[in-house]
C-alpha cells in the first residue's frame, strides 16, 4: 500500500459531501486528515453492518417461514360418511321401540297384556282398538297412518289370508306381510276368527316382536267385525 496515495484518498474524502472548511476558513491539514479517517471509519462501519443485517435476515426468514407453517394447523379429517341401513322393514335391527307390559286402563273391546313404551291407548270401541305414541299429533283414533290398530278381520273376507309369510301367534296359524309404511299381521283364535294387527314400520318390530304383541291380545265378546 502506498503511504503518499492514502494520505491523498484521506485529505479528499474529508473535503468531500460538504466536509470541508468553510469558505474563508483557513487550511488545516492536520484537521483534514482526521476527518478523512473518521468518515472512513463510519463508512467501513456501516458496510460491516449492512453485511450484518443482510446474514441476519437471510437465517430470519426461513426460521419465520418455519415458525408460520408449524404453527397453521393441520387440515381437520373429513368424518365418515354414513351409510343408510340396509336393513329390510320389520328385520328387527332398527328397533326402537320396546314392548312393555301395559297396567293401564283395558279398553272395551279388546285387552292388551303388552304396549309399546311411550304409546298410549287412544281410542277403543268394538270395531277396532287404536294405539298410538303419547304426543301423536293426530288425535283422531280413526286415523291409523302410524299407530298400532287391532281388529277383527272384515266380515266380508271369508278365507284365510294367503299373501305374506307364515307367522303363528300363540301356536295358531298366523301371516305376516309388509305394505309400504305398515305392517300387517292376521292370525286366528281360539273360536276360529281372524284378528288383523296393523303395525308402523317406524316401531322397528320383525314379524316374531309383532306376533309377541299379539299374543298378549284379547278380543272381548263385545268385539264387532267391520265391513269393506
Amino acid at each position: 500500500m502506498n503511504p503518499v496515495n492514502d494520505l491523498k484518498d484521506l485529505l479528499e474524502l474529508a473535503l468531500t459531501d460538504g466536509h470541508g472548511p468553510s469558505p474563508g476558513q483557513r487550511a488545516d491539514p492536520a484537521a483534514d486528515l482526521a476527518r478523512g479517517r473518521r468518515m472512513l471509519r463510519r463508512r467501513r462501519l456501516a458496510g460491516l453492518a449492512g453485511v450484518t443485517a443482510a446474514v441476519l435476515c437471510g437465517a430470519l426468514v426461513p426460521l419465520a417461514l418455519q415458525g408460520h407453517a408449524r404453527a397453521t394447523p393441520a387440515a381437520a379429517p373429513r368424518p365418515a360418511q354414513s351409510r343408510p341401513s340396509t336393513a329390510p322393514a320389520g328385520s328387527g335391527q332398527t328397533r326402537t321401540v320396546a314392548l312393555v307390559a301395559w297396567e293401564g286402563t283395558q279398553p272395551p273391546g279388546y285387552r292388551v297384556g303388552e304396549m309399546p313404551k311411550g304409546w298410549v291407548v287412544q281410542g277403543s270401541n268394538p270395531y277396532r282398538l287404536t294405539i298410538a305414541p303419547a304426543h301423536d299429533p293426530s288425535t283422531n283414533p280413526d286415523d291409523f297412518i302410524g299407530k298400532l290398530v287391532v281388529m277383527l278381520q272384515s266380515r266380508d273376507v271369508t278365507s284365510p289370508p294367503t299373501q305374506g309369510t307364515p307367522q303363528p301367534v300363540n301356536g295358531r296359524p298366523g301371516m305376516f306381510d309388509v305394505q309400504g309404511n305398515t305392517q300387517i299381521l292376521t292370525f286366528q283364535i281360539g273360536g276360529g276368527q281372524w284378528v288383523v294387527i296393523q303395525a308402523p314400520v317406524s316401531l322397528g318390530w320383525n314379524s316374531a316382536e309383532l306376533a309377541q304383541f299379539a299374543s298378549g291380545v284379547q278380543v272381548l265378546v263385545t268385539a264387532q267385525q267391520g265391513r269393506g
